[in-house]
């Protein structure tokens, strides 16, 4: 038989290779998927999100493509230790270390072109899908074909083969790097208890807590300068407490009574043997889960939010300035429903910053009042137009300012105004032509989404309004029945104010649209890539103590010897089994919750709802790698 019908036989053994065969599919698959929506003809159509289209799926395809080869890389690790008696059976009938290693590389070859062949045929059936599903999360409308991409397909093929090149390459020359007797002696691990040491497991405990403190307020006052302070703090940490405190933590465990009920004795003692050599493993999952969850989390939190973001940059339909009448007739001519239409006077009045006293130097920050010496302005409305949009955005109408009073109104939301404490009196003078305003109330209302996002307004009397010497603007703010939707409006608008479109008015579709297509992007790309992590840890682990069960075989047929039934000895895989699983899990989820904090002080959101969404899915994917792991390793050794 020669070397190529011999690796063809072991071809044929898909069965005992499956699990690895399915990961590495899944990945060629994931990664020829992204290339063939980037370039596919349905989507090129939406031609102003190509740009971000194309810069999106081109990065994640680079980092599915590390990723990838760094599963690939240490997934053959297991083979390898694998097949080392089976390598040594080779050379004792006379092949050759040169036939060996050819073989080896002929193998390697063929599951790569294997997976080749099943991820690019798959992938092509499953590009069409992928596509309207992209298109539904963006919020678009479009039909996909079945097509063929070759430029796809050739990248894809030249970027896996080369992994599996290099793969190939490494494991031919294992053969080189092993005498015959180390490769028959490969199972006889020598397990010896690692030594413990309390202080750098207590150091390594106080840079995860000192990681986490600073997800506070220093990483929000000090962002560029603490970030890579508390990313080191963290990995590092990590590392330790993977390395140190677990088995500080065991060996405590062990000094205990409950440490000599049942089975925990062989439990401790199998744990203990080989925490060591998978401290950094554990480190690398456990991180690679923290920073899944949380992409995953922030783009599926930022997706669950695009009405709330809208609606803060965007109150009302349409906001116009001008040509009242003209906008009124193309408005009318549409498919869309007037719900209310709420029109208003605004008068701006001037003023250099030196003039602003506090209490109100908290707004120096904003566009409003711009840097020192040069002019601001704030915008002024009389009570009875308040009145008016306070009716029309369900607002609780606060009582008429009386003279030298005035109410302050938050026209953006985002701003947070509301949260300073607005101290009495405010005394603000602007030039010599108006008096000083005690604030009697705020509220956060927003009197049109023409002006800059950022400034301030004020609600004064109708008298005083009436006094005030500035030229008042007609402003028209419009709620549709359905704002979500144009036909064709938005455009015919836009003509109509030609150049001035973006100062003359302003509509919520566009950045609804916009918004919509941008995170439903990146939420698609996340939740893909964080697929494709949480399949890469899951195997890693799965490989791993697959490789550790074949070399317990004969510690547990010494434990079946001594009397433990099966139904024990499965206990102890699945409790084995389950702290590897569960402690990179527990630790990731913790480090990705203080990350999410952060993120829900940035974008004042309740992340609740969406991050448990996240952390569901990814829980439930995760159980199933266990049960499949308990399972294949029960088989192995009992």
């Amino acid at each position: 038989m020669n070397l190529f019908k011999l690796a063809f036989r072991n071809l044929k053994n898909i069965r005992q290779n499956m699990m690895y065969l399915g990961a590495v599919t899944f990945a060629i698959l994931i990664y020829y998927t992204f290339l063939a929506i980037r370039s596919n003809e349905a989507m090129l159509q939406a031609n102003e999100l190509y740009g971000k289209l194309g810069t999106v799926f081109t990065g994640s395809s680079v980092i599915l493509a590390l990723f990838s080869a760094v599963f690939i890389w240490y997934s053959s690790d297991f083979f390898l230790r694998r097949r080392k008696q089976e390598i040594g059976l080779y050379a004792l009938l006379g092949l050759e270390r040169r036939q060996i290693a050819k073989l080896l590389f002929l193998e390697t070859m063929g599951y790569g072109l294997i997976g080749l062949l099943i991820g690019v045929s798959l992938g092509t059936i499953a590009s069409k899908y992928f596509v309207q599903l992209l298109a539904y999360v963006m919020g678009m409308t479009i039909e996909a074909d079945f097509s063929i991409n070759a430029g796809a397909i050739g990248q894809t093929v030249v970027v896996f083969l080369t992994i599996f090149l290099v793969i190939a390459l490494r494991s031919a020359r294992t053969i080189y790097r092993f005498t015959l007797i180390e490769l028959f002696k490969a199972k006889q691990q020598v397990e010896t208890i690692p030594k413990v040491h309390p202080v750098l497991a207590l150091v390594s405990v106080l840079l995860i807590g000192v990681g986490y403190y600073l997800t506070g307020e220093p990483l929000l006052a000090h962002f560029t300068i603490v970030a890579p302070v508390l990313m080191l703090c963290i990995i590092v940490g990590t590392f330790g407490t993977m390395s140190y405190f677990t088995i500080f933590l065991l060996r405590v465990l062990s000094k205990r009574g409950r440490h000599y009920r049942g089975t925990n004795l062989i439990l401790h003692g199998q744990l203990l043997s080989r925490i060591k050599s998978n401290a950094v493993m554990l480190s690398t999952i456990t991180v690679i889960t923290a920073v899944t969850l949380t992409t995953v989390g922030t783009a599926t939190s930022i997706y669950y939010y695009i009405d709330r973001t809208v609606e803060e940059q965007m109150p009302y339909s349409l906001s116009i300035a001008s040509q009242q009448q003209a906008a009124e007739k193309l408005i009318r001519s549409s498919d869309q429903t007037i719900e209310s239409r709420t029109m208003v006077n605004v008068k701006t009045v001037n003023h250099p910053l030196k003039e602003l006293p506090n209490p109100l130097s908290f707004t120096m920050s904003y566009q409003t009042f711009g840097f020192d010496g040069e002019p601001g302005q704030f915008s002024y409305i009389s009570y009875s137009d308040y009145q008016k949009l306070a009716k029309s955005n369900g607002k609780k109408q606060l009582p008429e300012p009386g003279a030298g009073e005035a109410i302050v109104l938050e026209t953006f939301k985002g701003n947070d105004l509301l949260k300073e404490s607005v101290k009495l009196p405010v005394g603000v003078t602007f030039k010599d032509d108006h008096s000083s305003f005690r604030i009697t109330g705020a509220t956060n209302l927003p009197i049109t989404q023409l002006y800059a996002k950022k400034r301030l307004a004020f609600a004064v009397s109708d008298d005083v309004f009436a006094m005030m010497p500035e030229k008042a603007a007609m402003l028209t703010n419009y709620q549709f029945s359905d704002e979500r939707s144009d036909d064709g409006l938005i455009d015919r608008l836009e003509q109509l104010y030609g150049k001035k479109a973006e100062t003359e008015m302003a509509a919520y579709y566009p950045v609804y649209a916009m918004t919509t297509a941008t995170t439903g992007l990146l939420a698609f790309a996340a939740g893909f890539l964080g697929l494709v992590f949480l399949l890469a840890t899951g195997s890693i682990i799965y490989f791993k103590m697959l490789a550790e069960a074949e070399e317990s075989k004969q510690r547990f047929t010494i434990i079946q010897k001594i009397g433990v039934d099966q139904q024990e000895q499965t206990g102890i895989i699945r409790q084995s089994v389950g702290f590897m699983f569960v402690l990179p899990y527990l630790l990731g989820l913790v480090h990705s919750l203080f990350a999410m904090q952060v993120l829900e002080k940035l974008l004042n959101y309740d992340l609740r709802l969406p991050m448990s969404l996240a952390i569901g899915c990814y829980t439930v994917v995760y159980l199933v790698y266990y049960l499949v792991t308990v399972r294949a390793y029960r088989r192995i050794v009992i």
